[in-house]
């Protein structure tokens, strides 16, 4: 009986254990820990198909209506002058171009199963051919018809937890009420032979027979609440990756934006690429001259800027119908106003007296030489000649006293050129030494650089400025200063571009190509930009939909351009164009 007894108890605790297993196996069937995180939005139904030249994403845009993107695999650009035909098991049907690399394609069996094989046949501008395969189907983690069905698929074990503890429960009481009645009937029938024949042992026996069930039981019944604990908790933990909580937005009305993942990385529809024209790069790595980046600005040399002065204060007047103005062209010796000066009271009267003590002491030497020339051989002609140089001196000394009182000083341009700074009006009162106009001459340039460290201009090979962030201008090293100008050393460069349209203050780059190489990645400057913690980064499009930054180390290369040194391996495609763009997406 005892025997009997122990065999039951355990296949009871041997179907809960067996019930917990099933229930442990349920909550763990279909994870995979390798997929990549759910949206935080829901996007619509769509197919992706990839090549090496090609990349395709096609979107549910409306009821039985496909809209399909058509990019160039490395540079992301649109595929114009393509053909498109679609095909699956119930039809074929030609899309219509909507613009480069945008077709729509309607059919009545488009959307219609949760997943759908499509076959795209391209014919491309070129006449080339391509065939390209995908399965439109909706994310998986958006999908609750997906969810249902595979509880559908998983029959009892997709029951309420309840009824199956309820219906175990009650197989196991039943089990034990058996086990009791059938151990109570055997103590009674016996009972005659245990009066003749029972022994000081029986009684510990039939002890020890109650003292087993009650412990066995007490283990079934230790082991099934502990194993519906561990199934419930496994159960509460990954109800969000088998049944996640989906946002309440109807599937017709499932929006595509970009969004950005918690792993840091991007979800970007193809539609949004479309429209930001997003561009990538295929990098390959390569060696470059080293270079050296150096703050400059645009001057002009001394030969080339004039200024306008006068000598003495005055008043402004113009020399005809206009006056000099900014942009206006001059050439050299062109008359540009006149500086009417003006005296105070009292030199204005020692003036007066100077010029009537001249014209006295100029009538009284005419006289006496008029004498002279009337009794020829009576005066000594050294006399004569002497009367005659004081005259001419008294002459010239009030020719230069007259115009004192009321002269006019002519402006004059000093250089042919473009006046670039008219600081006068009519009637103003102007003080000497006052810069009326600058004139500058634009057939020269320069470029004056500040290099905070001397040594590294030392093997410089050859030098090109960048203005306005992608005009490059091709420079000739003039010199340096040997002092210093802020702890700096002044460099001077002839732009030797023509045709720029540039303006003396104008900030530029100047980089310093070195006669050693480095090697890696040449990227445009628009590709990199900062991350949250400052550091430069670069997007990577690992998918048709999907970027991930990544951070790099650069050095400079020619203004325009730099040279990823560490961060990038070969055949990656970073984003050029529209990095900014990426970059503001939260």
């Amino acid at each position: 009986m005892r025997k009997a007894l122990s065999l039951a108890l355990s296949l009871a605790t041997g179907l809960l254990v067996l019930m917990s297993t099933s229930l442990l196996a349920n909550a763990h069937e279909g994870h995979d820990h390798d997929k990549p995180p759910p949206l935080n939005l829901p996007v619509a139904p769509r197919v992706l198909a990839v090549t090496p030249e090609l990349e395709l994403v096609g979107v549910l845009s409306g009821k039985n209506r496909l809209t399909v993107f058509l990019h160039s695999f490395a540079s992301n650009e649109p595929v114009a002058g393509a053909k498109m035909t679609v095909s699956t098991d119930s039809g074929s049907v030609a899309g219509k171009a909507g613009g480069a690399g945008v077709f729509t394609v309607a059919a009545p069996w488009i959307g219609n199963a949760d997943s759908t094989d499509l076959i795209f046949a391209l014919t491309l501008a070129d006449g080339s051919e391509d065939l390209l395969t995908g399965r439109l189907e909706v994310p998986q983690s958006l999908d609750k018809g997906q969810v249902t069905a595979k509880a559908d698929k998983m029959g009892w074990l997709s029951m309420n937890p309840v009824l199956l503890w309820g219906l175990g429960g009650g197989f196991a009481v039943g089990v034990l009420l058996t086990l009791l009645v059938t151990g109570v009937r055997s103590r009674t029938g016996n009972r005659a032979e245990q009066e003749v024949g029972a022994t000081e042992h029986e009684p510990v026996q039939a002890a020890s027979a109650v003292h087993l069930v009650r412990r066995t039981v007490g283990i079934m019944i230790l082991a099934g609440f502990s194993a519906s604990l561990a199934a419930f908790d496994v159960r509460a933990a990954e109800g969000t990756s088998v049944a996640p909580d989906l946002p309440s937005v109807p599937s017709t009305m499932a929006t595509d934006q970009p969004q950005r993942m918690p792993d840091a990385t991007l979800f970007i529809p193809k539609a949004t690429q479309h429209l930001l024209s997003i561009r990538t790069q295929v990098v390959e790595r390569t060696k470059a001259a080293r270079a050296v980046e150096l703050t400059g600005r645009v001057i002009v040399g001394p030969q080339n800027l004039g200024r306008v002065q006068s000598n003495r204060p005055g008043r402004f007047i113009t020399a005809g119908e206009q006056v000099g103005f900014v942009g206006m062209k001059v050439k050299a010796g062109q008359l540009l106003g006149f500086v009417e000066t003006y005296i105070e009271a009292a030199d204005r009267a020692n003036i007066v007296s100077q010029i009537a003590e001249t014209e006295a002491r100029i009538t009284k030497n005419r006289t006496i030489l008029s004498r002279y020339e009337k009794s020829p051989g009576a005066v000594p002609q050294v006399k004569i000649d002497e009367v005659r140089g004081e005259l001419q001196a008294l002459i010239q000394r009030r020719e230069e006293l007259v115009p004192s009182t009321s002269a006019r000083e002519p402006l004059v341009a000093p250089i042919s050129g473009v006046i670039s700074a008219a600081r006068v009006v009519v009637g103003q009162v102007i003080e000497p030494r006052d810069v009326l106009f600058e004139i500058i001459d634009p057939s020269e340039f320069w470029i004056e650089a500040i290099a905070p460290h001397s040594e590294d201009i030392v093997g410089a090979a050859s030098a090109i400025a960048t203005v306005h962030d992608h005009h490059k201008l091709e420079l000739e090293y003039l010199g340096r200063g040997l002092a210093l100008r802020n702890h700096s050393t002044v460099l001077n460069f002839k732009v030797l571009t023509v045709g720029e349209e540039l303006a003396v203050g104008m900030t530029a780059r100047v980089m310093l190509k070195l006669d050693h190489e480095v090697e890696g990645f040449i990227l445009p400057n628009s590709s990199v930009v900062r991350g949250p913690t400052g550091l430069p980064i670069v997007w990577l499009k690992n998918s048709p939909e999907r970027f991930e930054p990544q951070v790099v180390k650069i050095e400079p290369f020619d203004g325009s351009s730099v040279v990823v040194t560490a961060g990038l391996k070969a055949d990656q495609r970073v984003v050029t164009d529209g990095v900014t763009l990426l970059n503001q997406v939260r």
